[in-house]
């Protein structure tokens, strides 16, 4: 599903003078089916507000000249909103607080029900076993578990597995590593590749972890203020410092060091994944060593 906003204004409390805060300043921006696509920016920024507009938690202001995604115009009053979420999942930050269920089982399969009510319990059952097993998880140990009795990476994953389980075509993750610790989020970012690559056509990730975002996305977004500040690739847009800087934003650690090895006159061109930057250091080292 491609995603096309053209002249996307929103502002809350619209009707409202005194209270009124313009959270997006015409956007336009294009996402393509298949992309890795991550959404930065400083805190306030419009990020969250951006990637609710996707599914329609937020709706658009009769200013946006174009939203679509795939065959939704979400222009248009007559968009059928229920259909468009069982397309695009949205992983909220902190997924494990949306659990409610009495058992996993139950929370993962309430989408089904609620998107494909025409289907069996046969079918269910296959799906949501599909979908806990994807995250990571053993099925028939977890499946008649209660959801708050588990590690708070296992209910991460339940949670996902809730989103997933209606085999949607593009996932929307808002901070999706906040709050876990190293060893955790080294396995997140491996779900998240395994769902890319296997499990979900597009995902698009608001995150404040720059590593996270070199690491996975091949394309990314800068709000500032409610504005698209830049586009363009992990390297495009980590290697002009002043969008860096003027955007508050870290750098992931691959473009740090890269920088830092430039100014001692060695100067690499990694795409700022750690395995390519690694092998552009092995490279360099061995050009060098062969040199002499």
């Amino acid at each position: 599903m491609r995603i096309e906003v053209e002249n996307l204004t929103f502002v809350y409390s619209e009707k409202s003078k005194s209270l009124q805060y313009k959270a997006l300043d015409d956007i336009s921006l294009t996402i393509e089916e298949g992309d890795f696509f991550g959404i930065v920016g400083e805190t306030g920024s419009g990020k969250s507000t951006f990637v609710q507009h996707i599914n329609g938690l937020i709706k658009t202001q009769k200013n946006c000249k174009k939203f679509t995604v795939g065959e939704f115009d979400l222009t248009d009053k007559k968009c059928d909103y229920k259909s468009l979420r069982s397309k695009v999942g949205m992983v909220f930050q902190y997924p494990e607080y949306q659990l409610f269920a009495e058992t996993v089982f139950e929370d993962v399969e309430f989408g089904l029900k609620n998107f494909f009510p025409n289907l069996t319990q046969e079918e269910r059952s296959e799906k949501v076993k599909q979908a806990i097993e994807t995250v990571g998880l053993d099925f028939e140990r977890v499946k008649n578990k209660s959801p708050f009795e588990m590690s708070g990476g296992q209910k991460r994953r339940v949670a996902i597995a809730g989103v997933i389980v209606t085999r949607p075509e593009v996932l929307v993750l808002d901070e999706p590593v906040a709050g876990l610790d190293p060893k955790g989020k080294l396995e997140f970012i491996k779900l998240l590749k395994r769902l890319h690559n296997d499990f979900v056509k597009t995902i698009i990730i608001v995150s404040h972890d720059m590593d996270l975002v070199a690491e996975n996305c091949n394309k990314i977004a800068v709000l500032k203020k409610g504005k698209i500040v830049e586009t363009g690739s992990p390297k495009e847009i980590f290697c002009q410092k002043n969008i860096v800087e003027n955007s508050g934003l870290d750098l992931p650690l691959t473009a740090y060091l890269q920088r830092e090895l430039e100014q001692n006159g060695i100067k690499l061109n990694s795409d700022l994944t750690v395995d390519n930057f690694v092998e552009e250091v092995k490279n360099y080292y061995c050009k060098i060593k062969g040199g002499k």
